[in-house]
C-alpha cells in the first residue's frame, strides 16, 4: 500500500507539473486545496498534500500559511533555440479508465518534452491522413512522436515524406517502418509467466483476448512459449471478448458468466487488465475467487499505475508493461535524433516482466 501511495502521489504531481508547465497554472494563481484535489483526483487529503509537497520542493509552487499555496514564477531558462515537437496521438482521455490504460503514455512523453522548454504541436489521425494537412502541420517542426495507433497504409506513406526525425512509440513488435521505434518485450514477461506455469500444468489453459492486433499479438505471444515449453496445444482454448471493454465493459463480463460454469482449476490469461477487471465481477457474482478456485493472469499492471477499480490493494498477477518508461524512453530518443541525424534505424525494446498478486501463482 505505501508503494500505491507513492504512484498515486507521483501521477497527481506530474499532473499539476504539466498544467503548470503548459501554463494553464500561471504564475501567482492559487492552486486548489488539498481538499478540493483530493476530491478531482479520487485520493485522500494525505496524498493530495504529499503530491503538493512535492511541487514546492520543486520550486513550482510556494505555501502561505493561512492563505493558500500559489503557482510560482517559472525562473527556468529557455534553451538557445526552441525545439519545435510534433506529437501524433490521441486526445487525452476523458476517464481515470482510458487514462491509466492508453493515456498515460503520452502524458509522460508530453511532460518532458514540457520540461525541456519545447513548443509541443499535437496533430490528429486525419491531419496524418492527408500529405498536404501533414505537410502544412509539419512544418518547422524539428521532430516526430508518433503513436503506433497512427501507422497504416493511409499514413505510411505521409510520413515517409517528412524530412525529420521520426520515433514510433506504443508498439508491441517491432516492425519494418523506417523510424526509430519504441517497443515493449512481450515475450520476457509472458515467458517468464509460462515457466511458472509449466511447474504445475493445467488441464485446461483458456486465453481471453480482444480482437484488436495487441490482444492477439499478447496471445499469440502466450501460446507460443507454452508450446515451446511442451504444453499440449490441443488444451489451450481462446475464447475473442465481442467488444473491446475499453469501449464496452459488458461482454467481458458476460463472457466470465458463461466460463464460470466450468473454470475450477483451469487457468486463465486474460490480455487486458481492463478486460480483468469486468471478468472479476463476474466471476464473484458466481462465488468464485481467482487464485483459490482458479488461476487468473492479466496483462498490463493498470493497477500498478494506480487505477485501483475496488478502492483496495491491488489484487491481479499480471505481465507489467512499462508505460510510463515507454513514454519517457520515446520522448528521450526524439530529442536524441534532433540534430544528429543517422543511416541507421534505432530500435529499443523495453522488457515486460511478471507481477505475482493474488490471482495467480500466490
Amino acid at each position: 500500500m505505501r508503494s500505491q501511495r507513492k504512484n498515486m502521489t507521483v501521477n497527481i504531481r506530474d499532473v499539476l507539473q504539466e498544467m503548470i508547465y503548459r501554463g494553464e497554472l500561471s504564475s501567482g494563481e492559487l492552486l486548489a486545496s488539498n481538499h478540493e484535489l483530493a476530491e478531482q483526483f479520487g485520493v485522500s487529503t494525505l496524498t493530495a498534500d504529499r503530491a503538493v509537497r512535492q511541487l514546492v520542493k520543486d520550486g513550482l509552487v510556494y505555501r502561505r500559511q493561512g492563505v493558500g499555496t500559489f503557482i510560482a514564477e517559472q525562473k527556468q531558462r529557455k534553451p538557445a533555440r526552441t525545439l519545435r515537437i510534433g506529437v501524433a496521438d490521441e486526445k487525452f482521455p476523458s476517464t481515470p479508465l482510458w487514462e491509466n490504460a492508453m493515456g498515460i503514455r503520452t502524458r509522460i512523453s508530453l511532460q518532458h518534452f514540457y520540461t525541456r522548454q519545447c513548443e509541443v504541436r499535437l496533430l490528429d489521425y486525419q491531419t496524418v491522413c492527408s500529405l498536404e494537412k501533414l505537410s502544412k502541420a509539419a512544418s518547422g517542426l524539428d521532430g516526430l512522436l508518433v503513436a503506433a495507433g497512427f501507422i497504416d497504409p493511409r499514413t505510411l506513406d505521409n510520413l515517409r515524406e517528412l524530412q525529420i526525425p521520426i520515433v514510433v512509440t506504443n508498439l508491441e513488435e517491432v516492425t519494418d517502418f523506417p523510424f526509430h521505434q519504441v517497443a515493449w518485450d512481450n515475450d520476457r514477461g509472458i515467458r517468464e509467466a509460462a515457466e511458472k506455469i509449466m511447474n504445475e500444468p493445467p488441464e485446461e489453459f483458456v486465453i481471453v483476448y480482444e480482437g484488436h492486433i495487441n490482444g492477439k499479438l499478447r496471445k499469440q505471444c502466450m501460446e507460443k512459449n507454452l508450446t515451446q515449453l511442451g504444453y499440449d496445444s490441443s488444451r489451450i482454448r481462446s475464447c475473442q471478448v465481442e467488444t473491446a471493454a475499453l469501449l464496452n465493459a459488458i461482454p467481458s463480463y458476460r463472457l466470465a458468466l458463461e466460463l464460470s460454469s466450468d473454470i475450477r482449476g483451469k487457468f486463465v490469461f486474460s490480455t487486458s487488465d481492463v478486460v480483468s477487471f469486468s471478468m472479476l465481477e463476474g466471476f464473484r457474482e458466481k462465488n468464485l475467487t481467482p487464485g483459490k478456485d482458479f488461476q487468473l493472469l492479466s496483462y498490463d499492471n493498470l493497477e500498478g499505475n494506480g487505477l485501483l477499480p475496488w478502492k483496495q490493494e491491488p489484487v491481479l498477477s499480471t505481465i507489467d508493461a512499462p508505460r510510463v518508461r515507454i513514454g519517457e524512453r520515446a520522448a528521450e530518443l526524439l530529442l536524441e535524433r534532433i540534430g544528429k541525424p543517422l543511416d541507421e534505424t534505432i530500435i529499443i525494446r523495453l522488457p515486460t516482466r511478471l507481477v505475482v498478486r493474488k490471482t495467480a501463482f500466490a
